[in-house]
């Protein structure tokens, strides 16, 4: 089996944004919405989350609080843990 994407995750390369570290930027690879399809998937769009934007960590809330992330050049947004968990980003 010479499947690349697999080998990718396998090499631990793909993570959910939560486990980036601050400074850690990835690609986001893909959202899974989950039960939260259209209004979590909408917003993180509008916000510039989509799949193969670049998001870079800047850093992790005290106490499991929400996580500064930057999405593209420009945009800063925080982003709850959970919400974190459901994005898929390819560390590069």
């Amino acid at each position: 089996m010479n499947n690349p994407a697999l080998e990718t995750v396998l090499a631990g390369r793909i993570v959910s944004l939560d486990n980036l570290q601050p400074g850690e930027s990835g690609i986001v690879e893909i959202v899974e919405a989950g039960s939260y399809e259209n209004g979590l998937s909408v917003r993180l769009r509008a916000l510039g989350v989509s799949s193969s934007h670049q998001v870079s960590m800047l850093r992790h809330g005290w106490f499991g609080g929400p996580l500064v992330v930057r999405a593209g050049k420009t945009t800063e947004i925080a982003i709850r843990r959970s919400e974190a968990e459901l994005v898929k980003v390819r560390r590069i």
